[in-house]
């Protein structure tokens, strides 16, 4: 199973020589622990309700920064999921699964606003090996503030504008005790916001207003050490047109469900110290970029923080996070 894994992870691996360029979707060093965030495939695919709540800072003093919110809930739907009492049939029956996903992302005078719901359908392909196929709709706000703007000319003034798009995004997830493998797509309708800003031009439709579709690729594994420790290295490979692909490369070790310590590498752009513990059915996941980039030296790095809560559909002891 391992080796089959290995043959997944391979092309995505031979992809981290691509540069790194900037995105439309906020960018996250901690999304391997949510990955419902880029991949509406991993809808449900823990026995329990799945609620995250993270907040990012990103450049810290720089002017305008970009600052990005999320919160993000999902759940396998039907009483089966949540009971110690399933029967052989039980476990290889395909199931059904729900969630919902609201951001905010403020960088400067702009602001993006979202809000998805996702399903996805859980089916069986061995005693172990799962497989998630999930789709989410939504809306997508993009604002300008005009009082942020600064003109050359002084006397120059300019109003506030506002653009709403529908939205949507797909995924496939293939998961198991020992590894994970994702591939989605999200913005795919490709929709054109209908303002373009400046004085004299809202509502103007310029043609670079486009919504850009993003292309995401991940995979996971784990390797035990030992009863108490285990090693997760991960990579994660962003593509959008007309940028080069972006690769992110992680390894997390984890100390039994209690504590985790990890370190990130997005290629050209940033090295990532994180470090995470979970009590109950609580988490909190704290993640530092240090910049590697030539804007490393106008800014003190970026700051994220994940809570986490794992909740049980019935009246019975929450389960801890077996290994993601």
């Amino acid at each position: 199973m391992k080796r089959a894994f290995y043959l997944l992870l391979l092309p995505l691996l031979l992809l981290a020589t691509a540069p790194a360029r900037a995105q439309q979707i906020a960018q996250y060093s901690q999304y391997m622990n949510n990955n419902y965030l880029l991949n509406p495939g991993a809808t449900g695919v823990e026995d329990y309700i799945d609620v995250k709540l993270s907040y990012r800072t990103q450049w810290t003093g720089l002017e305008g920064a970009p600052k990005s919110y999320y919160a993000s809930a999902s759940s396998s739907l039907g009483k089966w999921r949540s009971t110690s009492k399933r029967t052989i049939r039980d476990r290889h029956r395909p199931f059904h699964a729900i969630g919902g996903l609201v951001y905010n992302d403020v960088t400067g005078p702009t602001s993006r606003i979202g809000a998805y719901g996702s399903y996805a359908i859980n089916l069986v392909l061995t005693n172990k090996i799962r497989m998630a196929l999930g789709a989410s709709v939504g809306m997508q706000q993009f604002a300008v503030d005009g009082d942020q703007l600064h003109f050359y000319d002084p006397t120059t003034r300019a109003g506030s504008a506002a653009s709403r798009v529908l939205d949507g995004s797909v995924g496939l997830w293939v998961y198991s005790p020992d590894f994970y493998f994702g591939v989605s797509s999200a913005q795919l309708l490709g929709n054109k916001l209908n303002f373009s800003y400046g004085p004299n031009l809202v509502d103007a439709g310029a043609p670079g207003n486009t919504l850009r579709r993003h292309y995401f690729a991940t995979a996971g594994v784990r390797l035990p050490i030992d009863d108490d420790w285990s090693l997760v290295p991960s990579v994660l490979v962003k593509a959008v047109d007309p940028a080069p692909l972006s690769v992110d490369l992680n390894a997390k070790l984890k100390y039994r469900d209690l504590l985790w310590f990890g370190a990130s590498w997005r290629a050209f752009d940033s090295a990532v110290a994180m470090v995470g513990v979970s009590y109950e059915q609580f988490t909190l996941g704290y993640s530092y970029d240090a910049g590697i980039s030539g804007l490393a030296g106008y800014h003190g790095g970026s700051h994220e923080v994940l809570l986490g809560l794992r909740l049980k559909k019935k009246a019975q002891v929450v389960c801890t996070n077996k290994f993601w």
